[in-house]
């Protein structure tokens, strides 16, 4: 039978690109990029910065956690304020919470895989881009 453990903790957008350098290992794979723009851990140095700008104050929530072997579950809520330009969205100033579900697999205690599910159609829809309007 395998271990089984869940925990809970709160990252903010300073420590965001602290937990990128530290938890990812340099051979890396994973889904982790808006509109599927970069593969692996690229995607996370590309994305993060844009998110970041755009929610200054980004807090991530981590709600569960279940590691069985070397595979981890996390089920995580994103918050912030849109404050700075997203991928061409102008700042709406809107209050944002938004969903994140990811399997990781890990090796020597650093992340050698992450696929993740975000819930971009919710964030758009909360600031108010989604669906778009016609002319």
């Amino acid at each position: 039978m395998s271990e089984t453990e869940v925990s809970e903790t709160e990252i903010s957008s300073a420590d965001a690109a602290s937990v990128v350098r530290t938890a990812f290992r340099e051979i890396f794979s994973g889904n982790e990029a808006p509109f599927g723009e970069h593969p692996g851990l690229h995607a996370l140095r590309v994305a993060f910065p844009p998110m970041l700008r755009a929610f200054p104050d980004f807090s991530a929530e981590l709600i569960q956690q279940i590691a069985d072997g070397d595979r981890v579950a996390s089920h995580w809520i994103f918050r912030g304020t849109h404050r700075g330009e997203l991928y061409g969205i102008p700042p709406t100033a809107k209050s944002v919470e938004f969903q994140n579900l990811s399997i990781c697999h890990v090796a020597d205690g650093r992340i050698l895989q992450y696929n993740s599910e975000i819930g971009w159609m919710t964030l758009l829809r909360q600031i108010g881009v989604w669906p778009p309007t016609r002319s």
